[in-house]
């Protein structure tokens, strides 16, 4: 539809346009002549004509189909002209019109011939003209522009020569400045344009600009090492020691007090300064002010480093910085000398008494020296942190490396300077800077090791002096010693003598118990004397002083120095208090030796106690070591020792004793009372026991007792049997029996079966006395009591025998075997026989008594010496032996 539409517009503009055409055609036949006489030839067509092509032609633009109109225009007009030049020259008029304009074209024709033949003439002449002028022109032109040529050339040239005047001169005035990398970049600069601009012109002051280079750069490179070497005089000089003092004071001043503060507010006391949970816990802001590089600034060496890599001359910077660098370390060291062969003992480098470091070596001296190390290790550290390692051909342990051969020509006068300090202050402020130096060492990766050994050996030497200080003081104790029961009459004293002084669990309770029964006057006494307490207190004291003293650097070893402790208690236990003690064990004093064996059960108390104390402290921090003193035994072996000197005093005094009894054997009366010497012998047994050891522990007190009385009858039944007369009177039989019953009664009162009845009252004794301890498990029971005696008294069993024996009428009666089984089996037949052939009675009866008696019967010998032995089962129940 739409084409269709379209074909019909485009015929009616077609009709439209041949209408304006054919309007046109005669108007310019009719012209022909005046156009050709020389007017404008015009061909104008009617503006109503032109109006009615608008509304076609804005239909086509308004639809976008202008260019197909045209199409359509072009093609019309190939259909509607196709016969026009035929018909018009069919037309007559128009040939009539055609012949009257050929002599006008041909007079036309001369005239334009003419005016072209003039004008081309004077075209002709002007082209000349202009040709020539044009030609000048270009010469002059082409002259011109090779002068401007020149010079822009010149000017371009000069402004190169103008730069690189100005790049030497700016060269000379940053050497001058010293802003070396610059020059270098300003050298490279004009080298590049003399190469590429100037190498084929002879300018010889340019010449002698470009070869003055080598000369610029060699005092840049000159400069830079004379610029290391002044950063080396600014810094590691005085500044160095400055530098290590403040970055020490950091820790020591703020970051430790800091600690210490946290510590006890956190209670965090298991955790020692510089370990991770310390580090973690610390202030930024203070972290912060150890940061190096606001201790060195080494733009020194940025620049240097730049300016050879870019020389590519490297190599040459890290010779000449090694160089140097070294001077400055053994200037640094001074008055150490510094070498390089290094045998590792203190004897290689030469006597310390001709020495001068040796010789310098005070408690200032050293820490400012330190300070100046630590200075240096820190700016060695920052360095080669800021270089990348670059000036120690990347050695990244090259700080180590010189720390390790410091240290290991330090460290033997470092051991000479601990083993002159004396005191425990000295040794103290010894550590507390070590120990603070160790920890900035260890921070920064540095090693430790030899520092912290000698920290161990500065550890061992404050053992040493506490345990010298703690024998001196022991000695004064001991000196000071009365060997008595300590008595206490005031509360609050004794109360703390309980914390004080190390006892059993049951023993403490008994003794608090005790105290609050106390009414009134407060009177106690404890069984020890005054040299427990007072040891106690000075073992808890050196200990704590022992542990604080490692307690708050010491990180690493704590197995060894767990060993130094314990062998430094064990010292002080066994070699000083233990052996000091047993030294004592030579007095001739009974009531001495005795105290000392209490103060021996409470020192196995102490040993045991402290081992546990030891172990709950556990500076290993590891809950399953366990720590036991082996001072333990050796107390046991003194406690033993001091057993048998007692029994050996006792057993002396007993026979000094015995032998001053004169029993009378030839008798004639008999007496109803003791001998005042066996009087005398039951006095003293009932003095010691009831009075002088009656502190000593039951055990020991019931062996005493049945060691003194088994000792005292076997010295009455030798007596009996081989110091007598050859003939005894019945009546001194008789007598021997009094006093032998005597001494029998005495057991007894030394066994009292309860306080009321030994007191005959209810009343309580005073002062009250805490009994000592109970090593073998003997309890004071009223059974146990009775059995004793009951053991005791079987220790005369035999003397009675014998006696009994002596008092026969009618020996035939020890001629039968069984009433001789039941009445005397204790008795030997030897010793039998012996004992009735001392007897005054007539021969015959004897001589009958002793027919019937077979010596030889194996079996009755056989009896007779089992029977005998059983006097010493007593004394074996009792590891008497």
């Amino acid at each position: 539809m739409d084409q269709e539409a379209q074909t019909q517009v485009s015929q009616e503009f077609q009709k439209v346009l041949l209408s304006s055409v054919s309007a046109s055609l005669p108007s310019i036949v009719d012209d022909d002549t005046k156009n050709l006489s020389g007017q404008d030839d015009v061909l104008e067509l009617d503006p109503s004509a032109f109006d009615k092509w608008v509304p076609y032609l804005r239909r086509s633009v308004e639809r976008d189909q202008l260019g197909l109109a045209t199409e359509e225009l072009y093609n019309s007009v190939d259909d509607h002209f196709e016969g026009l030049e035929v018909e018009l020259l069919q037309d007559s008029q128009v040939n009539d019109k055609l012949r009257n304009s050929i002599g006008q074209i041909s007079r036309v024709h001369n005239l334009i011939e003419n005016s072209l033949v003039r004008d081309i003439s004077n075209i002709q002449d002007q082209l000349n003209y202009s040709t020539n002028e044009v030609i000048m022109k270009k010469e002059v032109y082409v002259n011109d522009k090779k002068t401007s040529l020149k010079i822009l050339e010149a000017n371009i040239l000069i402004t190169k020569v103008l730069q690189i005047l100005e790049l030497s001169n700016k060269c000379q005035e940053l050497i001058i400045e010293r802003d070396f990398f610059k020059a270098l970049q300003n050298l490279d600069s004009l080298e590049k344009i003399y190469l590429q601009e100037f190498k084929n012109y002879n300018f010889q002051f340019l010449k002698e600009i470009y070869n003055s280079i080598p000369y610029l750069k060699s005092s840049i490179k000159n400069e830079c090492i004379n610029s290391i070497r002044n950063h080396f005089n600014s810094n590691i000089g005085k500044n160095i020691a400055d530098v290590g003092e403040g970055y020490f004071n950091v820790y020591d001043e703020k970051l430790f007090p800091t600690w210490l503060e946290k510590k006890d507010h956190m209670k965090l006391a298991n955790f020692k300064f510089n370990s991770p949970v310390e580090v973690s816990l610390r202030d930024e802001d203070l972290v912060e002010e150890l940061n190096l590089e606001k201790f060195f600034h080494l733009d020194e060496f940025h620049d240097s480093i730049l300016i050879f890599r870019s020389l590519n001359e490297l190599d040459y910077l890290i010779s000449e910085f090694r160089r140097e660098y070294e001077f400055r370390k053994a200037k640094l060291i001074d008055p150490l000398t510094w070498r390089k062969s290094q045998k590792g003992n203190g004897s290689a480098f030469g006597d310390f008494t001709n020495d001068l470091f040796a010789q310098s070596l005070t408690m200032d001296f050293l820490k400012q020296y330190f300070l100046k190390i630590l200075g240096f290790l820190l700016y060695d550290i920052n360095l080669n942190r800021s270089t990348d390692f670059i000036l120690v051909d990347n050695d990244y342990n090259a700080t180590n490396e010189f720390w390790d051969a410091l240290m290991l020509r330090l460290e033997p006068y470092l051991k000479h300077f601990v083993r002159k300090l004396q005191t425990e202050e000295e040794l103290g402020e010894f550590k507390n800077f070590m120990c603070m130096y160790v920890c900035i060492l260890e921070n920064h990766n540095l090693n430790i090791e030899p520092l912290y050994r000698l920290l161990i050996v500065v550890f061992e030497k404050v053992c040493n002096v506490n345990t010298t200080a703690f024998s001196a003081e022991f000695d004064i104790l001991l000196h000071d010693d009365d060997f008595m029961p300590l008595a206490i009459s005031d509360r609050g004293l004794y109360e703390k003598m309980l914390k004080i002084c190390w006892m059993k669990d049951d023993e403490l309770a008994k003794a608090r118990a005790e105290a609050a029964e106390q009414n009134g006057q407060f009177t106690i006494t404890l069984p020890f004397s005054p040299l427990y307490p007072m040891t106690c207190t000075l073992l808890k004291k050196t200990y704590n002083k022992l542990i604080h003293f490692i307690g708050t650097y010491y990180r690493h070893e704590l197995h060894t120095l767990n060993n130094i402790l314990v062998k430094t208690m064990e010292s002080i236990f066994s070699k000083i208090i233990n052996e000091k003690i047993r030294a004592k064990l030579d007095s001739t004093s009974r009531e001495e030796i005795a105290q000392i064996l209490i103060n021996l059960d409470y020192f196995v108390i102490a040993a045991k106690e402290f081992s546990n104390m030891m172990t709950r402290d556990n500076i290993l921090q590891n809950p399953s070591i366990e720590i036991k003193l082996a001072s333990i035994n050796n107390y046991v072996e003194s406690r033993k020792y001091a057993e048998d000197q007692l029994i050996e005093l006792i057993d002396s005094k007993v026979t000094d004793i015995l032998e001053t009894v004169d029993l009378d054997w030839r008798a004639m009366e008999v007496r109803q009372e003791p001998d005042i010497s066996i009087v005398d012998v039951a006095q003293f047994l009932e003095m010691m026991f009831s009075s002088t050891l009656v502190n000593l522990p039951y055990s020991v007190q019931t062996l005493l007792i049945f060691r003194e009385f088994d000792s005292l009858t076997r010295q009455f039944l030798d007596i009996l049997l081989h110091e007598t007369p050859p003939k005894i009177t019945q009546e001194s039989i008789l007598n021997f029996e009094v006093d032998m019953k005597y001494l029998e009664g005495i057991i007894s009162r030394i066994f009292p079966q309860r306080e009321s009845e030994s007191n005959g009252n209810n009343e309580l004794q005073s002062p009250l006395m805490i009994t000592s301890p109970t090593i073998n498990g003997f309890t004071r029971s009223s059974n146990t009591i009775g059995n004793n005696v009951k053991s005791l008294e079987a220790t005369f069993t035999e003397l009675k025998q014998c006696i009994e024996l002596m008092k026969l009428e009618n020996m035939g009666e020890y001629n039968d075997s069984e009433i001789r089984l039941r009445k005397y089996p204790r008795i030997k037949p030897e010793d039998a026989s012996l004992l009735i052939s001392k007897v005054e009675i007539p021969m015959n009866d004897v001589q009958s008594s002793f027919d019937d008696i077979d010596l030889n019967n194996s079996s009755q010998e056989s009896n007779f010496r089992e029977l005998s032995t059983n006097g010493k089962k007593i004394a074996k129940f009792f590891n008497r032996g």
